[in-house]
């Protein structure tokens, strides 16, 4: 028999259990713990992916505020729910608020909608209480790359908390004192009356993340109401455009424009050669420089001639 420290669960066998228990039609609501930076995005997204060919979709269930939250629990069947930034709609200090009663009551109205439901928070007890023991299965990074899958006790008759949380409280200070004593020992896991087992996982790819991080700037942005970077560049880009069009853009103007945001002008340049190709303009930025130099010049001798007219005629 496995002793009880040496508990190591695979990613597939993880996957194929959270598979089963929604099949089977019960609660699948899973909680991600661990400090900023460990990996709580990536494991999340990793238990997710796994389930592109039953249904996940990236783009509509990695979401960041309680109303998304809400609707994709509430509107649809044996799907998904990956709640990134579960502090935006589960923190227990916002417990008051109606969202907050709202989000509690469609979790517990609607479990037989059967949704895998993952939450990620820097702490699990910032998670509301109510929404704590709603949670089957807390999974706690402990590094990037390992993490500690905990579960709720199931065979209580008078305890009220699932988690065994004054008891685990108790273990948990007895190990901090054994490190502080001695740095080089390890924390024992295995020791936490609700430790299930231990999970290995690796680092998303490159191109991953790349789209892991579009959708969230752009779904974190609009729940706060912040314009996203690409909005931005697409302003500054509109901006310097109708300035050239109106043949109000001069080179060293271009280039004081982009120092003052940050850009680099060759590649700003050549943004809006492309712009003026897509709009089947066959000049480029060249001309239009060229255009009110020459203009400048034209303006310069129109100039100069009106200046001698009073003096010929006298």
């Amino acid at each position: 028999m496995t002793s009880k420290d040496k508990i190591i669960w695979a990613m597939k066998e993880l996957t194929m259990t959270l598979r089963r228990r929604q099949l089977n039609k019960f609660d699948v609501n899973i909680g991600i713990s661990g400090k900023r930076g460990n990996g709580k995005s990536t494991l999340l997204f990793k238990i997710f992916n796994s389930f592109k060919k039953q249904g996940f979709l990236q783009i509509k269930h990695q979401v960041y505020n309680q109303d998304d939250v809400i609707n994709l629990l509430s509107q649809q069947k044996f799907r998904y729910c990956w709640d990134d930034e579960a502090i935006n709609s589960g923190y227990k200090r916002d417990f008051q608020k109606a969202g907050q009663k709202t989000l509690i009551k469609i979790i517990t109205n609607y479990r037989d909608n059967y949704n895998i439901y993952a939450s990620a928070l820097p702490f699990f007890y910032s998670l509301d209480k109510d929404l704590r023991e709603l949670i089957f299965c807390h999974i706690h990074i402990i590094e990037r790359g390992v993490a500690v899958i905990l579960l709720p006790l199931s065979d209580q008759i008078h305890g009220s908390d699932p988690w065994d949380t004054k008891n685990n409280i108790k273990i948990e200070i007895k190990e901090n004192m054994r490190l502080k004593k001695n740095p080089d020992l390890s924390f024992r896991y295995y020791k936490l009356t609700t430790f299930a087992g231990y999970l290995y996982f690796g680092p998303m790819t490159p191109k991953q993340e790349k789209k892991y991080n579009k959708i969230k700037e752009s779904k974190r942005a609009k729940s706060f109401g912040i314009k996203t970077s690409a909005e931005i560049q697409g302003e500054f880009k509109d901006r310097v455009y109708a300035l050239l069009i109106d043949g109000k853009l001069t080179q060293d103007g271009l280039m004081q424009m982009c120092l003052g945001e940050g850009k680099k002008y060759t590649t700003i340049r050549n943004l809006l050669n492309s712009m003026l190709k897509d709009n089947g303009d066959t000049r480029t930025v060249k001309d239009f420089y060229r255009a009110i130099h020459l203009k400048g010049v034209h303006n310069k001798v129109k100039g100069s001639i009106t200046n001698l007219v009073p003096s010929i005629s006298s």
